[in-house]
C-alpha cells in the first residue's frame, strides 16, 4: 500500500508540475494561476491538489527549488572537471539549457518572476567565475562581474526565445568575444 501510495504521489506532484509549467508560459506569473486552473490542467481533484500544497505559490517554490538545486549540482560536476577550462565550462552549461528547454523557457525566459532569474545568476554565478581565473582591481570587481553576468544572461535568454537560432559554440564565442574587450581594460 505504502509503495502504491508513493507511486500515486509521484504521479500527482507530475501532473501538477507540468501543468504549471503549462499555465505560466501562458500567464507569465504565479500571482495569476488558480488552483482550479491547475486541476484542470492536471485533470486531478482539488483535494489532490491540497493534500500536497497549500497554494499554487507552494508548488511553483518546489518546481523552482528543484531546478535550481539541479542546476547547482551539474554547475559543480562541470566545474570539477579542470580540463575543461571556461569556454568548455559554459559551453557544457549552455548545453544544459539546451537539453532542459522547458523548464528554462518557462522559469528563466518567459516568466516574470525575478527571484528564481537571480536566485540562477548566483548559483550559475558562483561556478563559471571560478573558471575565469582573472583577477581584478578589487574596487572595480562587482561592477565588472556585475556586468558580465547580466549582460550574459541577458544574451542566454535571447538566445532561448529564438529558439536557439545560433549552436552553443557559436554562441559562447559570441559571449567571449562580447566581454574580452571589457576585461582587457579592467584586468589589473
Amino acid at each position: 500500500m505504502n509503495r502504491k501510495d508513493n507511486q500515486r504521489t509521484r504521479l500527482s506532484k507530475l501532473l501538477l508540475r507540468n501543468a504549471m509549467l503549462d499555465l505560466l508560459k501562458e500567464k507569465k506569473t504565479v500571482n495569476r494561476i488558480t488552483v482550479r486552473e491547475l486541476c484542470e490542467r492536471a485533470e486531478l481533484n482539488r483535494s489532490t491538489f491540497y493534500a500536497h500544497y497549500s497554494e499554487p505559490r507552494e508548488l511553483f517554490d518546489e518546481l523552482a527549488e528543484q531546478l535550481l538545486g539541479d542546476v547547482a549540482a551539474y554547475m559543480k560536476q562541470i566545474g570539477a572537471s579542470r580540463d575543461a577550462g571556461a569556454y568548455g565550462k559554459i559551453t557544457e552549461f549552455v548545453r544544459y539549457i539546451r537539453r532542459n528547454d522547458l523548464e528554462f523557457r518557462t522559469l528563466l525566459a518567459e516568466s516574470a518572476d525575478a527571484d528564481f532569474k537571480s536566485r540562477f545568476m548566483q548559483i550559475s554565478a558562483n561556478e563559471l567565475i571560478r573558471s575565469f581565473d582573472i583577477t581584478l582591481r578589487t574596487a572595480q570587481e562587482q561592477y565588472v562581474y556585475s556586468y558580465i553576468l547580466n549582460g550574459s544572461m541577458s544574451v542566454i535568454i535571447q538566445w532561448i526565445r529564438s529558439g536557439y537560432e545560433i549552436d552553443e559554440e557559436s554562441l559562447v564565442g559570441l559571449l567571449f568575444s562580447m566581454n574580452k574587450s571589457l576585461l582587457a581594460g579592467v584586468v589589473g
